[in-house]
């Protein structure tokens, strides 16, 4: 999957997922008196107040308000300048969406490098999505001079063990093909197995489903047979899903 086509799947589940801080309801006699936007107004008004004093929390629910035009009007410049707030407060989602502004060039200028900047930040945080992204990044030699696939491989395996399913897909692909690693089928099939279980849209399960059993006429009958063994202790710890199907 190219970065681009990841720029969604990176922004998304933060903006639209994310747990919005609680607001208080009026009181009865108040209740009647307030319009829905004179209170998104307060609410604002509140996490400007709070992220003016360096609340992360505060300042990434600005920075999502002014992007989506959630309880303010949107606009994205002010929300780089929030995220950048909070991303340099060690806010990983912040990190990410602000990576992805710079990817895009959305509010910020256009710029590789501060978007790998961003999602090596998040990365180190333990963000399994903007760990993808800079394996890709690696990967394609985007933001920097040239492709590095030890780094690419590198971080591609931490978000596979992450349990990212988009991830353990391409880890799966590096053991085949020998990229950034050295080749073994072995264990390109437990991963492309695990990425099939974890993997929620069907289409795409069906897709890793045939790369893994590609892999597996590549193998000899002994190393498939332990291979198979293995994976039911391998599936254990990597699989968000119990097997539907073994094979």
């Amino acid at each position: 999957m190219r970065l681009a086509a990841l720029l969604y799947y990176l922004i998304l589940p933060s903006l639209l997922c994310a747990q919005e801080m609680p607001v208080h309801p009026p009181s009865p006699e108040k209740k009647q008196a307030t319009t829905p936007i004179q209170s998104s107004r307060q609410y604002l008004a509140r996490q400007e107040v709070l992220a003016n004093l360096g609340d992360k929390g505060a300042q990434y629910q600005l920075g999502r308000s002014y992007l989506t035009g959630n309880g303010a009007e949107k606009n994205a410049k002010k929300a780089a300048f929030w995220f950048n707030k909070a991303a340099r407060n060690g806010h990983s989602i912040s990190q990410r969406t602000l990576a992805t502004m710079y990817y895009s060039g959305i509010g910020v200028r256009k710029a590789p490098a501060h978007a790998l900047k961003w999602f090596l930040k998040a990365a180190e945080n333990g963000d399994a999505a903007a760990q993808v992204a800079v394996a890709d990044m690696y990967y394609r030699g985007i933001g920097m001079h040239r492709p590095n696939l030890k780094q690419a491989w590198r971080w591609m395996m931490a978000s596979a063990e992450n349990g990212d399913a988009m991830a353990q897909y391409r880890v799966g692909l590096m053991f085949r093909d020998g990229r950034g690693i050295r080749t073994n089928l072995s264990r390109a099939f437990l991963w492309l197995h695990v990425a099939a279980l974890n993997m929620p849209d069907e289409k795409q399960r069906q897709q890793i489903i045939a790369a893994r059993d590609m892999v597996g006429k590549q193998m000899s009958t002994r190393q498939l047979s332990a291979t198979k063994q293995r994976s039911k202790k391998f599936s254990r710890k990597y699989a968000t899903n119990p097997p539907v199907e073994q094979y």
